[in-house]
């Protein structure tokens, strides 16, 4: 597997819990040849058998975060789980090769994907924030007010094989442009804190990946920001994998949670960019425009990035340095997505002169030596309805919106 592949966005990795319940399941001797749909796991009254219907329009009427709260699966009873591991069992042929049940599993993995983003036609879409076309600033960075250390914004712990929480890193990253913003707060934000408390640090937890969504809901639900300066809150887990079954090194209770920053209310916003998938007349122009709106208003944006193939951007990745840019493109014959990753952009180059123009985008990488600030440059001549041949989104973009309470808390 690629390295980027290790980078698996939003709840496809469902599949990878799900199917290591129908191998342990299978290995138990438990094989169910007649199963029904358990009633017990379900997301808004619709079934998981959906997803294989090829009408993903069921999923228009889900909230997308009761998607992330049924990955929480401590909320199910043991008959629920083996129930569903049965039935997945059922859809996929056991005497298949591998090759074939990889190829179903991706094919599962993709309704998924696709059933969350027709959920996320559910969740509020952005506004442009005070400023009109034609006042924005040319260029633009945030990276000077974002505290943190190059070497130390990072998930990998310097190997491929790693936690797969990007989504927590460039989330924390925006919650954290918001304190500044409307606080005047230049204070780094814990990544482990949230990394050990989503889910409990287990099970569909962090390390398997995530989105904005399920990010805002844990936050407005628990109504408190750590400061990275508390007692037990640096990242630890890079080399925890979800993949391998494991759970967090570091158990929310020996985090200590004061102080905090407290937290009113907070909502994730997608910002409408993908014409197709917005279902609506939406120009590049118009797409770059409201993504700088937030940026020069103060707020960082999250980017979620779903190519159809890896190999490029690793190669940019690992050879270029933090002058090039980098130019996205669809590769000739590809059939799906080659899985997602998620990061956050913090400033623009917007000139007369097209071809240089970027965005400023701040990986979870850490800072190797040809990248010593951890960032790279986005070509902002995007095609920003593109999509992958399944359907999945080549490029999300969303903000934090956070209401904050008063002060810091605890001391």
């Amino acid at each position: 597997m690629k390295s980027a592949q290790y980078f698996l966005l939003i709840i496809c990795i469902i599949v990878i819990i799900f199917l290591s319940l129908v191998f342990i399941s299978s290995q138990e001797e438990s094989p169910c040849t007649s199963c029904s749909p358990p009633a017990g796991i379900k997301v808004d009254g619709i079934a998981l058998e959906a997803l294989l219907s090829g009408d993903m329009n069921y999923f228009r009427q889900v909230d997308p975060r009761d998607i992330g709260r049924a990955m929480d699966i401590s909320i199910y009873s043991a008959d629920d789980i083996t129930g569903q591991a049965d039935y997945l069992e059922s859809m996929f042929e056991s005497d298949n090769s591998s090759d074939e049940y990889a190829d179903s599993a991706m094919d599962f993995q993709t309704g998924v994907v696709l059933a969350l983003q027709e959920a996320n036609k559910n969740t509020p879409r952005y506004s442009p924030r005070e400023y009109l076309a034609g006042n924005l600033p040319l260029n633009l960075s945030l990276l000077d007010s974002f505290a943190y250390l190059p070497s130390e914004w990072d998930q990998t712990g310097g190997s491929p094989d790693h936690c797969g929480n990007c989504w927590v890193w460039a989330d924390t990253g925006a919650l954290q442009m918001e304190l500044f913003r409307q606080k005047g707060i230049r204070d780094p934000l814990s990544v482990q804190y949230f990394t050990s408390s989503y889910h409990n640090g287990t099970g569909i937890w962090a390390c398997c990946g995530g989105s904005p969504v399920f990010f805002a809901d844990f936050y407005n639900i628990t109504k408190k920001a750590i400061p990275l300066s508390n007692t037990n809150t640096s990242f630890a887990d890079s080399a925890t994998m979800c993949e391998k079954g494991e759970s967090t090194s570091v158990p929310a209770s020996t985090i200590q949670t004061t102080p905090y920053y407290p937290i009113e209310e907070t909502h994730a916003e997608m910002i409408a960019t993908n014409a197709v998938y917005e279902e609506e007349d939406i120009s590049k122009e118009t797409a770059i425009h409201s993504i700088k709106s937030a940026l020069a208003s103060g707020s960082a944006v999250v980017i979620i990035y779903t190519p159809d193939n890896w190999d490029s951007f690793m190669s940019f990745w690992e050879n270029e340095n933090e002058s090039a840019i980098f130019r996205p493109e669809s590769k000739a014959g590809a059939i799906g997505n080659d899985g997602g990753h998620v990061m956050l952009i913090l400033g623009y180059n917007d000139t007369p002169l097209k071809d240089d123009n970027y965005w400023l985008v701040l990986n979870s990488w850490g800072a190797p030596e040809n990248r010593p600030d951890g960032t790279f440059k986005l070509d902002m001549d995007l095609d920003y309805s593109m999509q992958n041949p399944d359907g999945a989104n080549t490029f999300e973009f969303y903000v934090q919106n956070v209401t904050w309470g008063g002060g810091i808390s605890g001391l």
